[in-house]
């Protein structure tokens, strides 16, 4: 068997990451009107009730901002509590829901009183020192924003393919359904990823607008750690096939030995999941030798954590 072959054997038997923590920072805009009222903040407390109930995000770890509560004051004190909150290793979410322009210059969420332009949005992130940034925006125009916010280790989804896209959008509708249905759950790994999320959420959309037989006025897109905005695409992206929205928190024991050797894991896996990450920017041959060596020592080292559980 090839290197390659052998490297894509020991991927699949080790996981990747498990990261610390995850928070949150729901938004839900100003509606304008009781229909949106009543859905958005449907949309709103499923996705609470989601992540907490079913992803294991820590309550406390959650931020709910609608209505009035959404003015630029209220959105900056979310993120220096965040801010506080968060360490380099955890993830961050940012879910957008309610209503978005886009001027032919800037984007705009509507919140209450005036509006943060994108580039204001990627300043209050830029604040946060974490390994991981999802964005999930259903507005409108929400493509409007992606390339302003885009970068290194983030993943921004969005309802449209660009800021003209204006009309109405249910692409949240069918991402929320994403997060709840063991359908999206492809790799049957009992998660949900970032793309397999998009992924059911595009052909939900792509679906409503046959079914309804209306032109279809909404392009769901995904840029992945910096990359332009795509759609569904046969080769998927790696950070956000990686990403999924589940917590999964490190292992702690009583043993002292026994969570080092722990500890040593979670510290090559992070390695290895760097390495995979940058892999396109490598040269094959340096690729292949940094992951044989951070495998044998993942492999040596479960070797080592089997022993110390059998003593």
């Amino acid at each position: 068997m090839k290197l390659r072959g052998v490297l894509l054997v020991f991927l699949m038997l080790f996981p990747v990451l498990a990261h610390a923590e995850s928070s949150a920072l729901i938004i839900s805009g100003v509606p304008g009107d009781d229909e949106h009222m009543a859905k958005f903040a449907k949309w709103t407390e499923t996705t609470r009730k989601t992540l907490v109930d079913k992803m294991g995000f820590n309550a406390s770890r959650v931020l709910v901002l609608s209505g009035e509560k959404t003015a630029k004051d209220d959105i900056k004190s979310a993120f220096a509590r965040l801010k506080e909150q968060l360490r380099p290793d955890d993830m961050f979410f940012l879910f957008m829901i309610g209503h978005g322009s886009f001027d032919g210059l800037d984007y705009k969420f509507n919140i209450y009183g005036p509006d943060f332009t994108a580039a204001e949005y990627n300043g209050l992130l830029a604040t946060l020192n974490v390994a991981r940034i999802v964005i999930v925006n259903g507005s409108e125009a929400s493509g409007g924003a992606t390339g302003v916010l885009a970068g290194k280790n983030r993943m921004i989804v969005s309802a449209t393919k660009s800021g003209v896209e204006g009309n109405d959008t249910v692409f949240y509708e069918y991402f929320l359904n994403g997060l709840q249905d063991a359908a999206a759950d492809e790799n049957k790994d009992q998660k949900v990823s970032v793309w397999e999320a998009f992924k059911f959420a595009v052909d939900g959309v792509e679906r409503f607008y046959k079914e309804s037989q209306r032109i279809q006025t909404e392009h769901p897109q995904i840029s992945d750690n910096g990359s332009p905005m795509t759609g569904v695409v046969p080769q998927a992206p790696l950070l956000a096939s990686m990403t999924t929205f589940n917590v999964v928190r490190p292992v702690t024991v009583a043993d002292s030995k026994l969570q080092a050797l722990l500890n040593d894991q979670v510290d090559i896996q992070r390695k290895i999941d760097s390495l995979k990450i940058n892999q396109a920017s490598m040269a094959p041959a340096d690729f292949d030798k940094q992951m044989e060596d951070l495998l044998i020592q993942l492999a040596l080292n479960n070797q080592q954590i089997q022993a110390q559980r059998k003593n």
